[in-house]
């Protein structure tokens, strides 16, 4: 799919937000475009630097090889790293940070189906909608149901002992659960409003409302990676149980390879980071922090995602676009997490558009604050104190957006967005560890 068909027609948009149209316009011009959005959202596509895919775009260059020698790269450093760690400690990999992970690791891991279980909340709604529920009980039930789910994460989080990894995964999957739960609910909304529009007509298509409102509908939803939903998504076929494997195995091996970059690398700095000053601790988890990022990048959304993509029959691969190509941060946000973007341009700055009537600048104020405050609660919860040091750095992507746009597309756009992430992450993460400083470092 072209990128310019997830864009809402701008003239469209300033009459339904400056009221120059009448309501039955408005009306029209709202169905009209969250349905076109709807049915067009997802294709058929494969992932960019999908190495097994032979119609990938990276195996439709000449820049394969390139790809093969960070594999290369990876396995020595598999191979090194743990004897380089015997010879120094005795113990092939470091264990400390393993035994502050593994605190009731059981009760970390099950919160996922409990969290799947819970979120068929919204599966009942949308049984109890067909039974003429009202509206606002439906969307109260709704927002309850979200809101208790969030409250219990963080009560998980705050009450037990658990480290950063812990906590993090939990408040993830309660995001992910909510998206889900937020997608599901108001998609099926509007497609009720456009089917009792229409008459309540008698259709056999089995993903036509209402048929779609059924536990088999769902639970494909839920285990598809996607945040956004549709009665149907494009399909892939035949399973490749060889491409399950490896993407499963990948995966497993990132984390590892994850576990071992912050054990040796990021871990030793952080315990003792009153031993070591702020331009010191920066610099030293500067290129450990961009390798164990895009070793992150690698495994959630090439391998994570495709494993669950290629089990579901999901056709749309496209998790991320060429996000390392950026010339400014506005292109990254948009490229480098696509299912999220998706979510919050569909259920925030459309249905502030369309629900709510707001302008379209206000609208995407208010998307980029939405996802500033979404940051902010993760690690918030996550770390157990609240520091708005990330909801500090994305305001100010907002002047620097507007900056950049002198260089955007430019090389000197590109080598400045770069400068950005490779600086701003070991910046970003010594703040949080030294808040307790902050006055000191900028009152010296």
């Amino acid at each position: 799919m072209k990128r310019q068909k997830l864009k809402v027609d701008s003239s469209e948009v300033d009459k339904v937000s400056s009221g120059t149209s009448t309501p039955d316009e408005q009306g029209t011009h709202k169905q009209a475009n969250i349905k076109h959005l709807r049915k067009h959202a997802f294709v058929n596509r494969v992932s960019l630097l999908d190495d097994m895919d032979k119609d990938s775009e990276l195996n439709r260059t000449k820049f394969v090889g390139f790809y093969n020698m960070l594999y290369v790269v990876a396995f020595y450093y598999f191979i090194i790293n743990p004897i380089m760690s015997y010879y120094k400690t005795g113990q092939l990999i470091e264990t400390s940070l393993y035994n502050s992970m593994r605190r009731d690791l059981f009760m970390c891991i099950v919160t996922w189906p409990l969290f799947y279980a819970w979120s068929h909340i919204a599966l009942l709604i949308q049984y109890l909608a067909m039974m003429n529920m009202p509206k606002t009980l439906m969307f109260i039930t709704q927002h309850i149901s979200q809101v208790c789910m969030f409250v219990y994460a963080h009560y998980l989080v705050l009450t037990r002992d658990w480290y950063l990894p812990q906590g993090a995964f939990v408040t993830f999957q309660s995001c992910v659960f909510f998206f889900k739960m937020h997608s599901y609910t108001m998609t099926n909304y509007k497609m009720r409003r456009e089917w009792i529009d229409q008459g309540c007509p008698k259709n056999n298509d089995p993903y036509a409302y209402p048929n779609n409102i059924n536990f088999k509908n769902f639970t494909q939803f839920i285990m598809t990676p996607v945040l956004v939903y549709e009665p149907q998504y494009p399909q892939s076929g035949q399973i490749r149980w060889k491409y399950v494997i490896v993407k499963f195995m990948n995966t497993m091996a990132m984390l590892i390879m994850g576990y071992m970059i912050v054990s040796n690398h990021i871990y030793p700095i952080i315990q003792n980071i009153k031993d070591h000053s702020l331009p010191d601790s920066i610099f030293q988890m500067t290129l450990p922090l961009i390798f164990l990022c895009l070793t992150l990048f690698n495994m959630v959304f090439e391998n994570y995602c495709n494993f669950w993509a290629e089990i579901t029959h999901f056709g749309d691969r496209l998790f991320y676009t060429d996000w390392w190509n950026s010339t400014d941060f506005e292109e990254f946000n948009r490229n480098w997490n696509r299912p999220v973007y998706e979510f919050l341009y569909r259920h925030v700055y459309l249905e502030l558009i369309f629900e709510f009537g707001i302008g379209v600048k206000k609208a995407q104020l208010a998307t980029f604050m939405f996802s500033a405050l979404l940051h902010e609660y993760t690690l918030a919860v996550s770390l157990k104190q609240i520091t708005p040091i990330m909801i500090m750095f994305m305001m100010i992507q907002l002047p620097v957006m507007v900056w950049t746009k002198r260089i955007k597309g430019t090389k000197f756009g590109n080598l400045f967005f770069w400068f950005g992430i490779i600086q701003g992450l070991p910046l970003i993460l010594n703040l949080y560890l030294r808040f307790d400083e902050l006055p000191k470092l900028l009152l010296p």
